[in-house]
């Protein structure tokens, strides 16, 4: 699969966006100006740009308990979505949902989860509709590698196999032989094998585990997956080997574990590639930059300026027993 020079700059949008976004995130969660918990994507950019490339508003995604960087890759407004993980009435779902819930059916987001694994059956739902409609649209869903040992993930993978549905898997393994540099609260072993990718013979669907730094092979394994999907030639599990980055890191030489951490920093990677490779010049980058940097800060202005949800919504937009 060839790629333009349109679409590099394009992935590399995405990447910054997605960066500059939880970077002021990361901020005001510093700061406490964030109600609940808000769980950062950093370090991940490259899988949910390269494959969000190929989607369209008609198409669906379910996400994790880490969503920002699949929303933002989806084409989430920035504004709306600030406002939502702050809690504000101009957030997407008038700040009731925040960050672990947060959806825009209007794009095709249907929807962060909190529970671990509880996206990839939701979305095989909206793969079975596309499928019935016969409009061409597909579903995808991200998960990590531990919600790849539930139940309801497994059960997913063989229903979408046996009806051969839309859906693409994608697992963000993020599991590493050094777990302290992930900043993860619990590293202990959750699997027994090398590649989660193996899993898809055993439903008879094609599985392909690629490096999830590189964006460039994340974007063409994605291409051949929807490819794949709207042909109707049924679902595809797709691996991208990532590793997160989140403060503090844990361990006793923090320093050397951020260099390293560098080193693997995919959108630090595509950078010397676009620049190297396909001699990009600089100044289009740094504008990509500071574009994004502007959006972020936007976004928190708007968010900061936005009212509070006013106490009589308490009640609406959710189910209420009736006496």
């Amino acid at each position: 699969m060839s790629i333009t020079k349109r679409e590099l700059l394009s992935l590399y949008r995405t990447m910054v966006r997605i960066r500059k976004f939880e970077e002021a995130v990361r901020t005001l969660r510093s700061e406490r100006k964030i109600p609940g918990a808000a769980s950062l994507y950093t370090g991940q950019e490259a899988v949910a740009s390269g494959v969000c490339a190929h989607l369209t508003k008609d198409d669906f995604i379910s996400s994790t308990h880490r969503p920002l960087g699949h929303c933002v890759a989806k084409g989430a407004d920035l504004k709306r979505l600030m406002a939502e993980i702050c809690g504000k009435a101009t957030g997407y779902n008038k700040g009731k949902a925040g960050a672990y819930h947060v959806a825009d059916p209007a794009i095709g987001l249907v929807g962060a989860n909190g529970i671990v694994g509880a996206g990839v059956p939701m979305a095989a739902g909206y793969a079975l509709a596309a499928q019935i409609r016969g409009n061409k649209a597909i579903a995808v869903t991200f998960f990590g590698e531990g919600a790849s040992n539930q139940g309801a993930v497994q059960e997913t993978m063989n229903l979408a196999s046996v009806w051969d549905l839309p859906l693409i898997f994608v697992c963000e393994n993020s599991s590493s032989e050094k777990p302290e540099m992930l900043g993860h609260a619990m590293n202990y072993p959750q699997l027994n094998i090398k590649d989660i990718s193996a899993r898809g013979t055993s439903y008879g669907i094609p599985g392909l585990s690629v490096d999830g730094s590189d964006v460039i092979a994340v974007y063409k394994a994605a291409g051949e997956a929807v490819e794949r999907a709207r042909k109707g030639e049924g679902p595809t599990l797709l691996e991208f080997k990532t590793q997160q980055y989140e403060e503090p890191f844990r361990g006793t030489d923090a320093m050397a574990l951020e260099e390293e951490w560098r080193k693997k920093d995919p959108i630090l990677k595509f950078k010397a590639i676009l620049l190297n490779r396909y001699k990009i010049a600089p100044k289009e980058l740094e504008d990509i930059d500071s574009e994004q940097e502007r959006e972020a800060e936007e976004a928190v202005r708007f968010a900061e300026d936005s009212p509070q949800p006013s106490p009589d919504e308490l009640y609406t937009d959710v189910f209420v027993k009736e006496e």
